[in-house]
């Protein structure tokens, strides 16, 4: 009977270890939702409102580029593409449209 415990509390810690949770923001397993939000956050910051997201490319190792549909300041539409680097996590938006 004593054993038959003993290998249940083993078999309980071993189940508990696998259970682990995964920050994904940390460890940059999911680039792709990255690119999107870091691009989303660079054309709020550059003014932009009701940014969409299009479409999002690998178009390399480590690069990503997605394209964005938002209002200027005046209230037009405007055509966006952004360019976003894992490596150095940095997003460059620059208008398509003009």
């Amino acid at each position: 009977m004593k054993g038959k415990w003993i290998s249940l509390g083993v078999l309980s810690v071993l189940l508990a270890g696998c259970v682990y949770p995964v920050d994904y923001d940390d460890d940059d397993n999911r680039p792709r939702e990255r690119a999107r939000s870091e691009c989303t956050d660079e054309a709020h910051d550059q003014g932009y409102r009701r940014v969409d997201v299009q479409n999002v490319r690998a178009q390399g190792r480590g690069e990503w580029d997605v394209t964005l549909q938002a209002r200027d300041r005046n209230g037009r539409d405007a055509r966006l593409r952004c360019e976003y680097d894992v490596r150095s996590r940095r997003a460059r938006v620059s208008r398509v449209d003009r």
